[in-house]
């Protein structure tokens, strides 16, 4: 049969060719915009994040297993690029993918309603090889438009990798961490109807101005209001096109006068201070190209709900989390632990808290010193199975869980609450010493609570259970092992 398309038949891409990888040899994207770390992680620190429910809105892992159904979908093949000539493949697009094929043969599944066990898959997997130019171009393809991302991880890819501008949602999360407040902020008709230049400047602000021309306060209340009125309001169907007829008069007069007042050189803030500006280069790109450990940005999706915005107008005033909107030790899924005594400890301390928090005790008043000397018990067993000291164990892990705190999606009101109960690890050694010793003045229960945040981030670290054959400890917390035979 003659070749319809000439005589000379059709061979790889310029510059891309499909070749059959192991599936060790692929590293995952820790900048990926769906959910980048900041800093040197690895495969394990990005699955770890990936099945953890807090993080589920970026990367509805269930669901993609349950689209795939039984078998590894290869219509789109992963798109990677050597690292350094060396025998390592870091993966572009298609992580989530890769991580469903790395959970499969490490015996895995999700927990929930039903069980999905990850779709069968070919090791080693047929990948798309190219150069770094290329995968970025095959990225903005795919996601540019649509995909799997929202709108601020398409703004921030554009303008972190592909020359895009900084968009009005990345210059209000770089201010007031605007999208991981309010993630309802996170989409396309927000950033083109509601916040276009036109919309701006009738609310009050300069848009042309770094920080918008107004005090940091005042601007977080203008866009915590506009988040409250997006389920009505201002929805796709209402008010969207001329937002501040439905905002509150009286706010914008107050944005207008502080503008105004403001002296000349004076920062929105009322202090000298370097803001970025359009033409800056962004923190991400300071160390060249992608596979570089100082990628920008926390999470951009939050799941605890918000206090009710009236109840925050007065400048200046810490935003409130209600306790009871807080799962103790801070995963609404619960810690998924090695076996053994620091689990059995865990498991018992959290059956216990929730029992309180249901009102089923009878001297309910005496509950909280005892949870707080459980708490010292706990982290004593957990130090001598790791370093063999409290001090020695509170110093090694508390600092890098209150990182990884700040990095997961309802950061803004973990991170809140812990400082506003005063719980730090600069004092949760004295914390932990005062509920051994001193039962009378322990009673605080947020603040009890608030230790249990942290400290349950350090027992994920030290006692996550392993995965694998390489000793690394996994906090997997939505995944369990399932009988089924495995690839």
């Amino acid at each position: 049969m003659a070749n319809p398309f000439g005589e000379k038949n059709i061979g790889p891409w310029e510059g891309q060719q499909v070749e059959h990888i192991p599936l060790d040899d692929l590293v995952l994207w820790t900048e990926n915009p769906r959910d980048p770390l900041d800093g040197d992680y690895t495969n394990d620190d990005v699955i770890r994040r990936a099945t953890d429910g807090r993080n589920d809105k970026q990367w509805q892992l269930s669901k993609l297993s349950k689209e795939m159904g039984d078998r590894f979908d290869l219509s789109e093949l992963p798109t990677v690029c050597r690292i350094d000539d060396g025998p390592k493949y870091r993966v572009y697009d298609g992580n989530r993918r890769v991580i469903l094929a790395m959970l499969r043969k490490a015996g895995l599944t999700t927990e929930g309603q039903q069980q999905l066990v990850p779709p069968d898959f070919p090791d080693p997997i047929p990948c798309n090889v190219c150069d770094e130019e290329t995968a970025l171009e095959n990225v903005e393809r795919k996601h540019r438009g649509n995909g799997s991302w929202k709108q601020y991880e398409r703004d921030r890819f554009m303008f972190d990798y592909r020359g895009g501008p900084k968009t009005v949602l990345i210059r209000l999360e770089e201010l007031i961490k605007a999208v991981t407040k309010w993630p309802a902020l996170n989409m396309r008709y927000v950033e083109d109807d509601v916040f276009n230049k036109k919309h701006l400047e009738e609310m009050g602000l300069l848009p042309d101005e770094p920080d918008f021309g107004v005090p940091l306060e005042l601007l977080e209340e203008l866009v915590e209001a506009v988040a409250d009125k997006l389920d009505n309001e201002l929805n796709t169907r209402n008010a969207r096109n001329d937002p501040a007829s439905v905002l509150p008069g009286e706010l914008m007069d107050r944005i207008r006068e502080a503008r105004h007042r403001r002296p000349a050189g004076e920062k929105a803030d009322g202090r000298e201070r370097e803001l970025p500006s359009d033409n800056s280069e962004p923190p991400s790109q300071s160390h060249g190209g992608p596979g570089r450990d100082d990628v920008l940005r926390p999470d951009t999706s939050g799941t605890l709900p918000h206090t009710d915005a009236s109840a925050r107008r007065r400048r200046g005033r810490t935003r409130q989390v209600k306790p009871a909107s807080i799962p103790v030790f801070g995963n609404p899924s619960g810690l998924r632990l090695q076996t053994g005594d620091v689990n059995n400890m865990y498991r018992t301390l959290e059956e216990l808290w929730n029992m309180y928090a249901r009102g089923g005790m009878r001297n309910a008043a005496a509950f909280v010193p005892i949870f707080r000397m459980g708490l010292r018990l706990l982290i004593d067993t957990a130090a001598m199975e790791r370093c063999g000291g409290l001090d020695r164990y509170v110093g090694e892990y508390a600092g890098e869980a209150k990182k990884r705190l700040r990095q997961a999606a309802n950061s803004a009101d973990l991170v809140t609450f812990m400082r506003n109960q005063a719980v730090s690890p600069e004092n949760l050694l004295r914390l932990l010493q005062n509920g051994a010793h001193a039962y009378t003045s322990t009673g605080n229960k947020e603040q009890a609570l608030a230790m249990s945040i942290l400290i349950g981030e350090m027992l994920s670290i030290s006692h996550g259970r392993p995965f694998g054959g390489d000793g690394v400890s996994w906090d997997t917390r939505l995944w369990q092992p399932f009988t089924s035979k495995s690839p």
